[in-house]
């Protein structure tokens, strides 16, 4: 396979020796031959082997939503969208808050995913710190969300954490919220909201947390000023390709279908954004599916979320072939930098241990957005138009879960024991 080094941009000819059993690799050299978990012999001399992507904000629905999504079709999608690890929102139905529910979901991702797999905790509006430590010792449970209806409980949650697992915090001060008519919720859902929301957080944060095992990430971040600000309080943030290929106007062009929170902003916010994309460490999907029903509702009712985990990861590659940021910075944030954030070290390298999770593009394909949304049930996306390349394959630590096409299903991990691969 060609390798392409993060650390010099430079495609590398190579053969791996996996250990399928431990998902590591233990050999290298020149040449290539891989034979699959599938028995085919596959030739990917052609296409070029990225770290794997990981997708750290995804909602898999599932439970009683599986009308929107579930485990089986949303991780299908994953792997066909070049994602060799995702990690599932707790804002189902009923709500991961408690052991019950956390175990139904963690089951069904142990049985039904075809990536590697973790799930946060939704923050249970209680001060009973011994439950919020029994949530978070659960297998694939890798940290907690905080929505901002969960704001006043964030100091018991900080009181919890330790290095090893998140506080993922959807940043809007409700207080500073309302809604408006489509092309108009970057005005009743503001930046103003945002930063509130993150200032409020980081002195919650210096007056209860212990910095030296309180990790805090602040997800879809939609401007500079938000990320900037994040930043400079410590904090890991991340966005989403809507808020970097998409404005306010596009609510008026397409409805529904580009009604997301926090909202979509002008136009002159998201050319900014992508300039600024230098201070921010992960570009995550924020897959969030709904069922074309719900999503033809008149607009102030229509649930909010945009689907695209399929074609998620090439919006973001586009971006480097067409130069607007260079190829380091993408595999920076579909990879490297939520592998970092998560954890999960010696990932998707190609050194003696590196754990064998690779992204395989095809840079002679082209991909028609508009109609690349196969496996997930949510096939509505507000993209148009075509990117020159596609998906070739998807490794699992050494196992195919997506080749030209098919999708298979190999032997997942809940990614906190993907952690430990680290000791």
């Amino acid at each position: 396979m060609r390798f392409l080094d993060p650390g010099s941009s430079v495609p590398i000819p190579t053969t791996l020796v996996i250990d399928v059993e431990r998902g590591v690799v233990i050999d290298r050299y020149s040449g290539f031959q891989y034979v699959s978990n599938v028995d085919k012999h596959l030739d990917l001399s052609k296409c070029l082997a990225l770290p794997g992507f990981i997708d750290m904000h995804v909602h898999l629905r599932g439970l009683e939503l599986s009308y929107k999504e579930d485990e089986l079709s949303g991780t299908r999608a994953a792997v066909r969208g070049g994602y060799t690890a995702v990690v599932d929102m707790p804002n189902t139905k009923p709500r991961l808050d408690n052991i019950v529910a956390l175990q139904h979901k963690l089951m069904a991702l142990s049985i039904y995913s075809h990536c590697d797999y973790g799930v946060y905790a939704a923050v249970p509006h209680t001060s009973n710190t011994s439950y919020m430590k029994e949530l978070l010792s659960l297998p694939g449970v890798m940290g907690f969300k905080v929505y901002p209806e969960d704001m006043e409980f964030v100091t018991y949650v900080l009181k919890v954490l330790n290095r090893h697992k998140l506080m993922v915090v959807h940043a809007e001060d409700l207080k500073l919220v309302s809604e408006c008519a489509a092309g108009l919720r970057w005005r009743c859902r503001s930046i103003e909201a945002e930063l509130s929301a993150i200032t409020k957080l980081n002195s919650i944060v210096k007056q209860y947390g212990d910095e030296r095992r309180v990790r805090i990430h602040v997800t879809h971040v939609t401007n500079p000023l938000s990320a900037t600000l994040a930043k400079s309080y410590g904090f890991t943030v991340d966005t989403c390709p809507h808020y970097l290929l998409l404005s306010s106007e596009h609510e008026v062009e397409v409805g529904c279908i580009a009604k997301v929170n926090p909202p979509l902003r002008s136009h002159d916010v998201q050319h900014s954004l992508i300039s600024w994309l230098s201070m921010v460490d992960a570009v995550a999907s924020d897959h969030a599916p709904h069922s074309l029903d719900e999503k033809e509702l008149p607009f102030e009712l229509c649930p909010s979320g945009i689907s695209s985990i399929e074609i998620a990861s090439l919006l973001v590659l586009d971006l480097a072939l067409k130069n607007v940021i260079d190829i380091k910075t993408a595999i920076r944030l579909l990879s490297l930098g939520p592998a970092s954030i998560l954890r999960l070290c010696r990932w998707g390298c190609i050194a003696r241990e590196c754990i064998a999770s690779y992204t395989f593009i095809d840079l002679r394909k082209e991909t028609h957005l508009e109609n690349a949304v196969l496996e997930s049930k949510a096939k509505h996306t507000p993209y148009r138009g075509t990117v020159r390349l596609g998906i070739c394959a998807t490794m699992v630590r050494g196992q195919l879960a997506y080749h030209q096409g098919e999708v298979y299903k190999p032997r997942v991990l809940p990614l906190t024991e993907v952690q430990r691969l680290c000791v």
